[in-house]
């Protein structure tokens, strides 16, 4: 794959993820005013009704991914995505919201197969860092331009217009699309066991692997969707300054960027991640107990750091160890998990909002970071058999020779 095609997907993700999270931190507030319901409850079925179409449709995609070239199926992504963005703006109510919503993720889940498609087509070691770094930088990127550039929008007249500007943009990529990609099929290298060289082995290592995928992204996201009302309730603040605050992580992520210790991170992939996931759940229960803005804002920062580092590390863990290094197709299960846990976060928090109040979801969410700690620590030991597992069967083979 070209620098060529592989900035062009970057490129799709990008704006995928802007026009995605957009208006996403301040869905009660949009769908109380403009489509007078429960904001809370209609952002909670909202998020999981998107979710559950990702979690079904990912597989579907990767499977497709293989049987079309990459012209056709970005192409075939991009126009149903453009359609369902044109309608958007349309809808007189929640349900037809949610409706036009789910159509669009049909064809928009797509673009989360790219990623792994870049990755898979990258160089071992150096080249696999540098795209998972370029990846998040991106994702980062596009939570700050949307989440900046939301608290404006929602206070426009008709928010949901600029969903034209993004159907627009999308059936620009698909007339650069044609040009940049051939008619050649994408290709995926071949599906491989190798943690071990054992499958027992491999299947008890992706399941840890997905545990710690679940719990780590349930723990973070669960506080999204009510984090500007936990603002608005603890601190007299702006909308603008709430959003500041939801995007902090991520303005941190990109002034990070530069300086990630990859080699550090590579050689210590382990021990890193477990400390940095430990030290993220702390953070999160600090956040509920400080009352003063300033002190809530460095937290988000340390916050931030972490999470920009832990999340380059749980891909590194996937590409660079046994359990993911031949077998990108088997990111689109690890895709699903993840949307499983961003499915079952905000019910989560509807149920600890419900309980313990506003401040409950950083608490169970603090909770589950640290269960994803002690999971990293028994992947490392599974990890570790496998190691000696490999080593004695190498020994065996030369003994035989």
């Amino acid at each position: 794959m070209t620098k060529q095609e592989k900035g062009f997907i970057y490129s799709c993700l990008l704006l995928t993820f802007i026009s995605e999270m957009l208006l996403s931190p301040f869905y009660p507030q949009l769908f109380s005013h403009f489509f007078q319901v429960d904001g809370v409850q209609a952002t909670s079925l909202f998020i999981s009704c998107c979710r559950l179409v990702v979690i079904l449709l990912a597989p579907l995609w990767a499977l497709l991914a293989k049987r079309w070239s990459i012209r056709t199926f970005v192409v075939v992504g991009l126009s149903g995505m453009a359609v369902g963005k044109m309608l958007l703006p349309t809808s007189a109510s929640f349900q037809q919201f949610l409706t036009i919503s789910l159509a669009l993720l049909v064809f928009q889940s797509s673009m989360y197969v790219l990623y792994p498609m870049v990755v898979a087509a990258s160089k071992q070691g150096a080249g696999k860092i540098s795209a998972t770094t370029r990846y998040l930088f991106m994702f980062h990127g596009s939570v700050i331009v949307s989440g900046i550039a939301g608290s404006y929008i929602i206070t426009q007249p008709f928010p949901l217009h600029v969903y034209y500007l993004f159907g627009l943009v999308d059936l620009i990529l698909i007339v650069i699309c044609w040009f940049i990609f051939s008619t050649k099929g994408a290709e995926f290298p071949s599906e491989r066991t190798e943690m071990g060289g054992k499958e027992s082995v491999w299947k008890l290592g992706f399941a840890l692997y997905s545990l710690l995928v679940f719990l780590f992204y349930t723990g973070h996201h669960m506080i999204r969707p009510y984090f500007t009302i936990f603002v608005e309730y603890s601190y007299d603040t702006s909308k603008q300054v709430m959003s500041v605050l939801y995007v902090m992580p991520s303005l941190v992520a990109i002034g990070l960027q530069p300086f990630l210790p990859k080699e550090s991170l590579k050689a210590r992939l382990h021990m890193s991640l477990l400390c940095l996931t430990a030290v993220t759940g702390i953070l999160l229960l600090l956040q509920v107990v400080v009352e003063s803005i300033g002190w809530f804002t460095v937290i988000r920062i340390l916050y931030g750091i972490c999470f920009f580092i832990s999340l380059a590390a749980i891909d590194l863990l996937f590409f660079q160890t046994r359990i993911g290094r031949s077998s990108p197709l088997s990111f689109s299960l690890v895709t699903s998990v993840q949307n499983i846990a961003l499915l079952f976060a905000p019910m989560a928090a509807v149920l600890m909002v419900e309980r313990q109040g506003i401040a409950g979801p950083f608490i169970l969410s603090g909770m589950l970071l640290f269960s994803s700690a002690l999971c990293v620590a028994l992947l490392a030991v599974q990890f570790n058999k496998a190691e000696i597992y490999h080593l004695k069967k190498g020994v065996e083979q030369r003994d035989n020779m």
